[in-house]
């Protein structure tokens, strides 16, 4: 009996989101969005697997001085052919790649700006390699900041 109560515990605290989404996006990318307001804050992941997505869209107008500094260390727009391809879709040595996963999350193609990636896969040469077609499976965090509309887009992603 004491197994399957522990176990239930388990399951609940992995299937639960820690923190807000403020909190989330501060602990991965660190930076400071405590002045951003939250447009959008959606998560699909759930089950055994954690299999989802998440998206959170801040407007930052009001704390994009004090985010200048990090967004400055990031990559510059536009996106890496391989994370342009899952996030947009397009075609590359005549194969098709139809994710279009920014379409499925209305995240705009944004021209002016900063992107941030995180490849979280255990077979990931490092965090920042965007090398992700060669994995079974997608495990990554791409924050992108729209410095027309000074709106924050961090998108998490996992299968």
């Amino acid at each position: 009996m004491k197994r399957i109560i522990l176990l239930s515990i388990c399951l609940m605290v992995t299937s639960c989101k820690f923190g807000t989404a403020k909190q989330q996006i501060k602990r991965e990318l660190n930076i400071d969005v405590s002045k951003c307001n939250i447009e959008k804050d959606k998560d699909t992941h759930g089950g055994f697997l954690g299999d989802g997505d998440y998206i959170a869209v801040l407007d930052c107008n009001n704390n994009f001085n004090n985010m200048k500094k990090k967004l400055l260390s990031w990559n510059k727009l536009p996106l890496s052919e391989n994370l342009q391809l899952i996030m947009y879709g397009g075609e590359k040595d005549g194969m098709g790649y139809e994710y279009n996963l920014a379409l499925d999350n209305k995240i705009p193609e944004i021209k002016n700006g900063y992107y941030y990636f995180i490849n979280r896969h255990r077979d990931a040469s490092s965090k920042q390699s965007d090398d992700i077609f060669n994995h079974y499976s997608f495990n990554f965090t791409l924050a992108m900041y729209d410095l027309d509309t000074n709106k924050l887009y961090y998108y998490k992603f996992d299968t």
